[in-house]
């Protein structure tokens, strides 16, 4: 049975990007995208005792925000798994975020490939904080790898992952191919030895990468 999804976030051609790419999954079905928190309410105390397996939340959002929903979807669909969606990467958000009930969090510069898996690891009833918070709170042997292993290139385009650009915007803003782009990123991971996006989020915010 496919996993059933909602949307929740107020760019709607984000929503809709989503929407498409979610669409080509054949394991994968989104039942409704929303701009606002009162819109999903509105639709979950309409729909069935279960009506979806997995929400994708934005924190910024018109009241009520995300951090706010947590606890209320939380208490009346509890089987409904929360995967956050969002720019900020921190060890005290995540740490809340927990506390509050969501299952798991993706920053929104990390990838497709990063995003579908993050879905089904939730869908299947695993969390995904122990290995965000180990990358973004203990780098790799405890220090940040060096800087100057980076190109200029590299650490503009490190900048804009850290200001949650997805691969086509950046590619658009410097004027370069989107396999170019993909191609940086593979390359800058590999010379830092980070394993995800929370990570290198997490590097460039201690090397002022903005």
């Amino acid at each position: 049975m496919p996993c059933r999804l909602l949307i929740l976030d107020d760019h709607l051609m984000l929503t809709q990007s989503l929407a498409r790419l979610l669409a080509e999954q054949s394991d994968l079905r989104v039942l409704g995208q929303f701009g606002s928190g009162n819109a999903l309410l509105a639709w979950l105390h309409a729909a069935s005792e279960a009506p979806a397996d997995v929400l994708l939340l934005d924190l910024h959002l018109p009241p009520p925000d995300g951090l706010t929903l947590l606890p209320l979807l939380r208490r009346q669909w509890p089987s409904l798994r929360v995967l956050v969606f969002s720019t900020a990467a921190t060890p005290e958000l995540m740490k809340n975020l927990e506390a509050a009930g969501a299952s798991g969090f993706v920053p929104k510069s990390a990838d497709a490939a990063e995003l579908l898996t993050a879905i089904r690891v939730v869908h299947a009833g695993k969390r995904m904080f122990p290995q965000v918070w180990q990358s973004v709170a203990q780098p790799l042997d405890g220090v940040l790898p060096p800087l100057h292993h980076l190109s200029p290139r590299e650490r503009e385009i490190v900048g804009l992952v850290r200001a949650g650009l997805t691969t086509r915007e950046m590619a658009d803003r410097l004027s370069l191919s989107e396999f170019t782009v993909s191609t940086h990123r593979r390359n800058i991971m590999h010379k830092l030895k980070l394993h995800n996006v929370a990570a290198l989020v997490q590097f460039a915010h201690e090397h002022g990468l903005s």
